[in-house]
Parts: structure tokens; C-alpha cells; sequence
């Protein structure tokens, strides 16, 4: 069975699959980047921070009302940054952009406490 095509990595330009990958949303915006890999969603919010108009986004299914970073509440400009992995979407919520940054440049789920 082949695997669905997906988009670009927002930053390097590989392929992601529909199934892999992270996808940085803003609901409220109808905004969403692709990147293929977690260390790639840091240069680009530090460098680039080019985001693509999507058809309606929403709040990610199974995400917390606390920001990952920080675990504050999250308000309604709140960020999501969504790993795909073999069908599974595990999402992470923020109240910036600058929350995720810090959050990925920590390693993210995987940061040394």
C-alpha cells in the first residue's frame, strides 16, 4: 500500500508524509507550517516564520488546555505543535510562538528535566 503524499518540510523542503512528521497550527488564523523534523521548527521560527493559510484548522483532538512549556492556561490564540508519527497525532499546546520555540529548542517531550 503506498503512503499518502503530504507536504514539505517548511524549512529543509523534504517530503513529509501525510503520516509523519510535526505541523505547527494556530487555529484562530487558519495558519499551519510542515516540518519533517523537530529541530526544524527552530530555525524556522527564529529565521523565517512563514506561515501558510489552511482551510479550516482546529483545536487538535486529545490536546491539553495548558500550555506545554509553561502550564498555564492557553488562550484562544493558542499555538499547537503536532507530531504525526504512523497515524498517531501527539499534539502540544502554547500561548506564543516563542513558548514553542523555547519548548523545541529544549528537546521538547524529550528535554532533560
Amino acid at each position: 500500500m503506498a503512503k499518502k503524499r503530504g507536504a514539505n518540510c517548511d524549512w529543509c523542503g523534504t517530503e513529509v508524509l501525510a503520516g509523519d512528521g510535526y505541523r505547527l497550527i494556530q487555529p484562530k488564523r487558519n495558519l499551519g507550517a510542515t516540518f519533517d523534523r523537530l529541530e526544524h521548527v527552530v530555525p524556522w521560527l527564529m529565521k523565517k516564520n512563514d506561515w501558510h493559510i489552511w482551510n479550516d484548522v482546529q483545536v487538535p483532538e486529545g490536546a491539553e488546555p495548558v500550555s506545554a512549556r509553561t502550564g498555564d492556561d492557553l488562550n484562544e490564540d493558542a499555538y499547537y505543535l503536532v507530531h504525526h508519527r504512523d497515524g498517531v497525532k501527539i499534539p502540544d499546546g502554547f500561548n506564543s510562538t516563542d513558548e514553542a520555540l523555547e519548548w523545541a529548542k529544549a528537546g521538547g517531550r524529550w528535554a532533560k528535566s
